[in-house]
């Protein structure tokens, strides 16, 4: 009896392996809903120069099963970056972000507030995204998060294995920012069997 059950056992499993289709998922863009997207634009306009490729309004009707815009209306506004590297020209992924617009005082967006300063007093946390963007000229958009006031988690240094210079930052919704820029030529000798952790905070 034991044989039996074992062979349907394997035959169930063949049959479901044959029937299975292969599947292919590609991220588009990481969107963030907000009631800072002036600020939001600005940020990534201004300091990682970012473009709008893309904007829509939603109504609060439309929208509301799964974003509490207070009433208000919510508009999406969708920005993309390039950049010439040693390597060439690199198109990278988009951010966008559902903004409150009508009613940016509401009650959610008083919330937003307390929740984007708990994060950072916390720093990373478990479930919390971090978006990496490869960058040009890092010590230029230090400056830039420095001279608007922006809460850097750590400033730029060389990664362990030597071949990047790296630093977080959280941008005005409290997400957290690793910026990267690659180096052509090692910064230091790699060490050999480091494995790279770099710090939150």
């Amino acid at each position: 009896m034991k044989q039996v059950l074992a062979a349907l056992a394997v035959m169930t499993a063949a049959a479901a392996q044959a029937q299975e289709q292969p599947v292919q998922a590609l991220l588009l863009r990481s969107v963030t809903v907000t009631c800072k997207l002036d600020e939001s634009i600005a940020f990534y306009r201004d300091i990682l120069g970012q473009k709008v490729i893309q904007e829509r309004d939603f109504t609060a009707d439309v929208i509301k099963k799964y974003v509490d815009a207070d009433g208000g209306t919510v508009r999406l506004v969708v920005m993309e970056g390039r950049g010439e590297y040693a390597g060439g020209p690199i198109m990278g992924g988009r951010v966008a972000f559902m903004g409150v617009i009508g009613n940016p005082k509401g009650p959610a967006c008083r919330q937003m507030d307390k929740d984007i300063a708990a994060k950072k007093k916390r720093g990373g946390w478990h479930g919390e995204t971090i978006l990496p963007f490869r960058v040009g000229n890092i010590d230029e958009i230090t400056r830039r998060l420095k001279a608007g006031g922006h809460t850097i988690a750590f400033e730029p240094q060389a990664s362990p294995v030597g071949v990047s210079r790296n630093m977080i930052a959280y941008d005005p919704n409290g997400v957290l920012l690793e910026l990267f820029e690659t180096n052509i030529a090692p910064l230091a000798p790699m060490k050999q069997g480091v494995v790279e952790r770099m710090p939150i905070r």
